[in-house]
């Protein structure tokens, strides 16, 4: 079968970072066959995540009930895939790719590791690729864009998975809005739950916030929430802004469809994430990220989870102590802020400390 008629498949169920990670292996299956088209299930979280070079996108939740899954499979086999990636551990997804049809399907299994269940995965693939189990258990792991390419690589991607933002970005989809001309050449703070890690608190972060922004005079700052973060974003915007720490305005943007976040993203100077989905779609973009990692495991969880393409340094958050005053790591974060805005490629995870 030449590419011209090839309809390849992606399969992943889970949220936003974790979808932005498979664009370096789409990207690659899309350099080794330049005429397929491109399919994808999708969770109800990431639906929207991808441009127009995934010509259909289905959507599934794991969460529901067994017939919604058979309306489901039923279109996805009659869409007509030939090969399927299943870039996802649940086993939905694994049961999909098979309802698919696809005469080729690639995904993980973990051989001795969960047996049973390493069983049932290799039945449902022709491609199987070996993961362990135990991930935690590396202190060296593999990127997880790496891991997620060698599914791809099974399919016939070339050897090494596409680092150039020009190539990877095309794959997102991007909206203008008013949001976006807001964000334009800011530094945007990713305010999220997970910012409260490690004994950090909303006054911690109000003074690190504080810090940063008094270090960064010529920049405007604002506050990136989803769902999860809006109360709290809103919420520490106004300790700052009551506290009188901060000389300007600090603007909350949230309540945004996925594209609309997609280009608020796009257009940002810098973000500064703790960790999130976020992190890994700017880099897509080609954009400057501070991605941030509690200090525990922060060698290993840096290495595995920091930004693939892009301009990028990781920081060590301390735990937020009385020796550590959190207006230390403000002043940190506006060295590195500064350093991602200079010219030139930076690409490194920054010592703890």
């Amino acid at each position: 079968m030449n590419d011209k008629s090839l309809a390849i498949l992606l399969v992943r169920l889970d949220g936003i970072g974790d979808a932005a990670l498979c664009v370096p292996s789409l990207e690659g299956l899309r350099q080794a066959y330049p005429r397929a088209t491109f399919g994808a299930v999708c969770s109800t979280a990431n639906a929207k995540l991808f441009s127009d070079l995934i010509s259909r996108v289905h959507v599934h939740d794991v969460r529901v009930r067994d017939s919604a899954f058979e309306n489901v499979a039923r279109e996805i086999a009659a869409a007509g895939y030939d090969m399927a990636l299943v870039a996802t551990e649940e086993p939905a997804g694994y049961a999909l790719a098979r309802a698919a049809g696809a005469r080729r399907r690639a995904g993980f299994w973990h051989r001795w590791h969960k047996p049973f269940k390493s069983l049932w995965q290799r039945r449902q693939l022709t491609d199987p690729v070996y993961r362990p189990a135990a991930r935690e258990t590396s202190h060296a792991p593999e990127h997880e864009v790496e891991a997620i390419y060698r599914l791809a690589r099974a399919l016939g991607a070339r050897a090494e998975p596409p680092t150039d933002p020009a190539v990877l970005r095309p794959w997102l989809r991007r909206e203008d809005s008013a949001a976006r001309q807001t964000a334009a050449d800011a530094v945007g703070f990713q305010i999220t739950p997970k910012l409260l890690a490690s004994g950090w608190s909303m006054s911690a972060w109000a003074d690190a916030i504080a810090e940063a922004a008094r270090a960064l005079p010529d920049r405007r700052v604002l506050f990136l929430a989803g769902p999860d973060g809006e109360t709290l974003a809103h919420s520490l915007r106004q300790r700052l802004h009551g506290d009188l720490r901060v000389g300007r305005d600090i603007p909350v943007l949230s309540s945004l469809s996925l594209p609309a976040w997609l280009g608020v993203v796009d257009a940002l100077a810098v973000l500064v994430t703790p960790d999130t989905g976020a992190a890994h779609v700017a880099g897509m973009l080609g954009g400057r990220v501070l991605d941030i990692f509690d200090e525990p495991n922060y060698e290993k969880l840096s290495r595995q989870w920091h930004p693939w393409a892009g301009r990028w340094l990781c920081r060590a958050k301390p735990a937020c102590t009385m020796t550590t005053p959190a207006s230390d790591f403000g002043r940190r974060l506006a060295e590195d802020v500064l350093c991602l805005l200079q010219p030139g490629p930076v690409t490194a995870a920054q010592p703890p400390g």
